[in-house]
């Protein structure tokens, strides 16, 4: 879901200055693939349900307003001919989750099925041209990249004070992509991501929890890539990322704490042109979260501000997820 830059349309590559043609796709790898969502998950992330089937809609917003380079410095018009105005996603992922009967190892097995619907992906850039200061743009939206795990597999301990889920999540990619947008949905190539979860509660004080959902990403390459104006391909480097949360039970029903993420590019982006050197990306986030459950219904809403950016967007995440029990 994260808002990933392409090259420029081959008209305005003609009347932006040359150092744009490179800069911008740079940004384009830097951060590896990043094809998960930072901070989709907050509270209770390692707490599977028990067997049975669950829909679990997520609603995602990212705003930015600022484009960090390899120092963690902002990009600007002045120093760099190319500032960011504004970066802003919103999207609604249904996930479907099966969880089976199926004992295996003492835990159960399990599938999921995420489908983006990405509604808003716009980008805004202030670039220089010889004829002075110019703003460019593009806005899309529609069906992103499916996101299937064949394999799930959740434990609990009996005494119900530690939880864990072991996952495989592989992402498809069937969102749509042109190599001459700016902007796209889907990412044209496949992540295949191990994952692993785990919820502790306290022996002495069972109403505080810490959570913690890591996982690495392995890209394949896209075939189709333009960069600085030449055709070309990218494997996005890999990718070590976690969302966490520490929690604290209000009453049975009612949970609030600190919930965000990290983001660190483990390897460079390989392209035809050779490896790109200093533009992995990185990030922390923190910010405020909340849980409730009513009946069949859970809810769940956090924010995470961002710092610490390399070779990035640097802004907020928002998430308002809704679990239903059938």
């Amino acid at each position: 879901m994260e808002l990933r830059f392409g090259s420029l349309r081959s008209f305005r590559a003609a009347v932006i200055i040359p150092v744009i043609l490179f800069v911008l796709p740079l940004f384009a790898l830097a951060g590896g693939g990043q094809h998960y969502p930072n901070g989709a998950e907050a509270m209770l992330i390692g707490v599977a349900p028990p067997p049975g089937f669950y829909l679990k809609d997520y609603n995602y917003f990212y705003h930015a307003s600022k484009l960090k380079d390899n120092d963690g410095h902002s990009l600007s018009l002045a120093k760099n001919g190319v500032e960011l105005d504004s970066v802003e996603v919103y999207g609604n992922i249904p996930r479907f989750i099966w969880i089976s009967k199926l004992n295996l190892f003492g835990g159960f097995y399990g599938m999921h099925l995420f489908v983006p619907l990405i509604f808003k992906q716009d980008l805004d850039l202030n670039v220089l041209t010889p004829g002075g200061p110019a703003s460019i743009g593009e806005k899309r939206g529609g069906v992103g990249d499916l996101i299937f795990a064949p394999f799930i597999w959740t434990w609990h301990a009996k005494s119900g004070l530690l939880h864990m889920i072991t996952a495989l999540d592989v992402y498809i990619p069937t969102g749509q992509y042109n190599k001459n947008n700016l902007v796209n949905i889907g990412k044209n190539f496949w992540t295949f991501e191990p994952v692993f979860a785990i919820t502790g509660f306290l022996p002495q004080h069972p109403n505080l929890s810490g959570s913690i959902k890591l996982m690495y990403d392995f890209n394949t390459k896209n075939k189709d890539y333009l960069m600085g104006g030449v055709e070309t391909d990218i494997r996005p480097g890999q990718e070590f990322h976690f969302d966490y949360s520490i929690e604290y039970a209000l009453t049975k029903n009612f949970r609030a704490g600190v919930t965000g993420y990290f983001y660190q590019q483990t390897t460079n982006d390989d392209t035809g042109f050779g490896e790109v050197k200093n533009d992995k990306g990185r990030v922390f986030a923190i910010g405020p979260g909340f849980w409730y459950n009513y009946q069949r219904w859970f809810f769940d809403l956090h924010a995470a501000f961002e710092t610490s950016v390399r070779n990035r967007p640097q802004g907020v995440t928002g998430v308002f997820a809704l679990t239903y029990v059938f």
